[in-house]
């Protein structure tokens, strides 16, 4: 299993895994479950490049759910959460359950059975 960084708010101080230095509470950083690590989200100590942040799409709209500023983004693994998540736009509809009962629907249609 590769991997997977997730931004999330820092409740607690910790020390970068990458560099060493301190991270604050209150300041945002990259988490990984798997690693059981915090890093800065802008360090680059020893990588190559910014590791990739798993953003999870709107099932309704298809666009990113805004997974950085969801209330439940600590506890989240992204890796197996459902993929029916609901972005802020979506969800502020006046529709909004009866657009994600439509996408519902309309994924099932598309199942070979």
């Amino acid at each position: 299993m590769s991997e997977v960084w997730i931004r999330l708010l820092v409740k607690y101080k910790g020390k970068c895994a990458l560099c060493g230095k301190d991270i604050q509470a209150g300041e945002y950083a990259l988490w990984s479950r798997t690693a059981k690590a915090i890093k800065h989200t802008n360090c680059q100590v020893g990588t190559e490049k910014q590791p990739a942040v798993m953003e999870l799409n709107c099932f309704v709209c298809g666009k990113p759910a805004g997974c950085s500023d969801c209330g439940f983004e600590q506890d989240c693994n992204r890796e197996i959460v459902s993929q029916a998540c609901i972005c802020k736009t979506c969800l502020s509809d006046a529709k909004a359950y009866e657009n994600y009962k439509k996408a519902f629907l309309d994924r099932i249609a598309k199942l070979k059975i």
